[in-house]
């Protein structure tokens, strides 16, 4: 059965139409690209390229001049609306990476209401796979907005282990407060253990405030990686960096009360936001055997699903104090 390479709509051959507004403005788009990975990385030779899992994982830019039909950015002069991501060079299952942080960004949205940027999973022309999302950093008129992550605002000098969560936490507006909470959570039990300050952003407003930005670089980081289970410590005092790779912040859904609670989130929201999780565990399953990812991958991040709602149901005797 095919499925939309945006939202994962049934019955849908290339991209359905609420997804051909979201990404691109109403153009009839095809998921299949007209050129290469090398395209574009001929063109980057020698220009910062962006990172994430593990240091390695690479990025292009892309742009749609002609109404319908994505081209490689040019020069660095041209303003590009996309961002494009080959699968990883190396690590576990390297070609599942465009599959999986489509799925893990969808679920994001679809089930959590967690707003991402938007993205798509389409292949080269040679028919490898690739991940695109829809730049969020310029408003209607084109024009660049101002985006500043957490490893700038907090002046750390290493993007994991020198702040905390709760540094991140303590940061940020009530209202965002609510939505920091949920992500993290999301992050905990989708086994991404990759959410560095690098990857947490404020973006200025139309009316110039700095509000966390839409959630981007999300993916099950254990099918490529032996990982921990979150890239930072929830709290300020408890670091855990001694403890072995893998038993690093191992947290249970009382450790998000308690996290909850320290950024002053009232208690009955903080419990909706829990409930949540709790509610949607065969909902996440399914929407993963609906996804890009092969049949292995499928199974490797439905395990891990599985074993992080297990871990976020326990019950601990020691809290956090």
């Amino acid at each position: 059965m095919a499925q939309c390479n945006g939202c994962l709509k049934d019955n849908v051959d290339g991209f359905c139409s609420s997804c051909e507004t979201i990404l691109f403005d109403r153009s009839k788009v095809s998921p299949q690209l007209k050129f290469n990975w090398e395209d574009i990385s001929k063109r980057i030779d020698g220009q910062p390229m962006g990172f994430s899992i593990s240091g390695v994982q690479r990025k292009g830019f892309i742009g749609k001049p002609r109404g319908i039909e994505m081209v490689p950015k040019m020069d660095l002069d041209e303003k590009s609306q996309y961002i494009i991501k080959p699968m990883l060079s190396g690590f576990n299952l390297p070609e599942q990476s465009p599959a999986n942080e489509h799925i893990t960004m969808q679920l994001a949205k679809q089930l959590f209401g967690i707003k991402i940027a938007e993205c798509a999973f389409v292949k080269f022309a040679n028919g490898t796979p690739a991940y695109i999302t829809r730049r969020f950093d310029y408003d209607a008129k084109g024009e660049k907005l101002n985006q500043e992550d957490f490893a700038s605002v907090l002046q750390a000098a290493h993007k994991y282990n020198s702040k905390t969560y709760q540094d991140v936490g303590e940061w940020l507006s009530p209202l965002n407060r609510v939505d920091f909470l949920r992500i993290l959570i999301f992050n905990f039990l989708t086994g991404n253990g990759d959410v560095h300050l690098k990857n947490i952003s404020l973006l200025e407003t139309t009316d110039g405030d700095m509000m966390l930005s839409p959630t981007y670089d999300l993916m099950n980081t254990k099918i490529h990686v032996k990982d921990n289970l979150l890239a930072l410590n929830l709290f300020k005092e408890l670091e855990q960096t001694s403890l072995p790779l893998g038993e690093k912040y191992s947290y249970k859904s009382e450790d998000f009360i308690e996290f909850g609670k320290r950024l002053k989130i009232r208690e009955t929201n903080i419990k909706k936001i829990i409930d949540s999780f709790n509610g949607n565990e065969g909902e996440v399953l399914a929407m993963v055997d609906k996804s890009f990812l092969s049949n292995d991958a499928k199974n490797l991040y439905k395990t891990n699903v599985v074993e992080n709602y297990k871990l976020f149901r326990q019950t601990s005797q020691k809290k956090p104090h």
